[in-house]
């Protein structure tokens, strides 16, 4: 290299912000510039003619710094590395290191030695992992304050949060023991969408989510009405024999009437007969305080009385399907970011059917992504399953997985799903 070349080169070198130095074949360090000093701690000059040994044994604490140099003389091959380097017991750096061996025995230089500071790099992302761990731990305080609110409200339904959370995680864990696990930075979301996916539940009424049977608070309206028109046609009767008849015959209409209600009203389906008695006792009408006959049923006691499967009627079942409409619209105001950035999709879409005749919005097929359906099907096990529920009877697993297959026979849910599902056992209590 001619003189002038030389002097460009060393300036160069001394004015870049990376350390450098070079190591000759005998394992002494040919050349620096100064800011390899810098970076390493040494004054500027003080590395060139130490060997890589002298520097192990001033501070042993750099093994890993000065092995990967050795490495990469001995097996010929570049290394990129990040390492911590101590300039002394209470200081300590964070070092990209990059060691180039080089193949001709060109000036006697073996390798060439680059490094840079990145401590304050390392630093930051060491912060952001520690505010990524508060944010998560907020985010489970923020989920079990909520989980714990449903509760409050209606311990059933945070009962079945758990229950889902429980079968979420065994079936996780039976897909990694499979081989087939979807990664730590995919569970966290996954698991927190099973526990948020009822939170809209907290602004739907509880005479309609928790309605235990078809009448609810109107049944006592009715009780009420037969108790008053039967006193009522006692005391006509006594006031005007020829109505005492008539007044018999009113009184045995409403008890028959009472029983009909009693009946149907703890019915979780109805038959044809059924029907027909509904429709019977709707023409009964009741004497009240004021002389005047009212009807028995009025419109709302009827429709719900002719339901025919459950409690709800086609107002309340639209008012409970809104939660997962709420459950959305409040996990959006959320802010999801990053991995956790479809919790409010997965959540909000929990009731979607694969053949679009779900809700809210009647997706179909690709629409509904893997995590919703594995969503849908436990949380449809459960509510089969459920044993607190205070409108039915709880199902056996048999007979809950047989409607499961029916649906997925109907293309309604995934049956890929449904049948790992099934082998992983994680719907057992144990």
């Amino acid at each position: 290299m001619e003189k002038k070349d030389n002097v460009v080169f060393v300036n160069l070198l001394d004015n870049m912000s990376d350390g450098i130095f070079t190591i000759g074949y005998d394992g002494k360090i040919r050349m620096e510039n100064g800011t390899a000093a810098e970076i390493l701690g040494f004054k500027e000059g003080k590395l060139t003619g130490k060997t890589i040994m002298d520097l192990l044994i001033e501070n042993n604490k750099n093994d890993d710094f000065f092995q990967c140099i050795i490495d990469a003389v001995l097996r010929r091959k570049k290394i990129s590395k990040v390492t911590a380097f101590y300039i002394d017991d209470k200081r300590k750096k964070y070092l990209r290191l990059v060691v180039t061996p080089l193949r001709d025995r060109a000036d006697d230089i073996v390798a060439i030695v680059m490094f840079g500071d990145i401590t304050r790099l390392v630093e930051l992302g060491s912060r952001n992992e520690h505010l990524n761990k508060k944010l998560r731990e907020f985010l489970d305080r923020f989920v079990t304050l909520m989980v714990d609110a449903i509760d409050e409200r209606s311990h059933y339904n945070a009962t079945h949060t758990r229950k889902m959370a429980g079968y979420a995680e065994k079936y996780l864990k039976w897909l990694e023991l499979n081989g087939r696990g979807i990664g730590e930075e995919k569970k966290a979301p996954l698991l927190s969408s099973v526990w948020l996916h009822d939170v809209g539940k907290l602004v739907i009424p509880l005479d309609v989510m928790d309605k235990p049977d078809r009448l609810f608070h109107a049944k006592k309206d009715i009780d009420h009405k037969i108790e008053v028109g039967k006193l009522c046609e006692k005391l006509k009767g006594l006031e005007n024999a020829d109505y005492k008849e008539v007044a018999v015959a009113h009184i045995k209409k409403l008890d028959e009437a009472g029983k009909i209600v009693e009946e149907i009203n703890k019915k979780g389906f109805i038959t044809d007969e059924d029907r027909d008695k509904v429709k019977r006792i709707k023409k009964i009408t009741c004497l009240n305080s004021d002389g005047e006959r009212i009807p028995l049923l009025d419109d709302y006691a009827y429709e719900a009385l002719m339901i025919e499967r459950g409690t709800l009627t086609d107002e309340e079942r639209q008012i409970i399907q809104s939660h997962v409409t709420h459950t959305y619209d409040m996990l959006v105001k959320m802010e999801f970011e990053g991995p956790f950035k479809d919790v409010p999709l997965w959540a909000g879409r929990h009731h979607e059917l694969l053949d679009g005749s779900g809700y809210p919005n009647g997706l179909k097929g690709d629409e509904i992504t893997w995590e919703t359906r594995l969503l849908t099907i436990i949380d449809i096990y459960d509510a089969l399953t459920a044993e607190d529920r205070p409108y039915k009877p709880p199902m056996s697993p048999e007979k809950a997985f047989a409607i499961l297959d029916d649906m997925a026979d109907k293309g309604k849910i995934d049956k890929e799903i449904l049948e790992d599902f099934k082998k992983s056992r994680a719907w057992k209590n144990k």
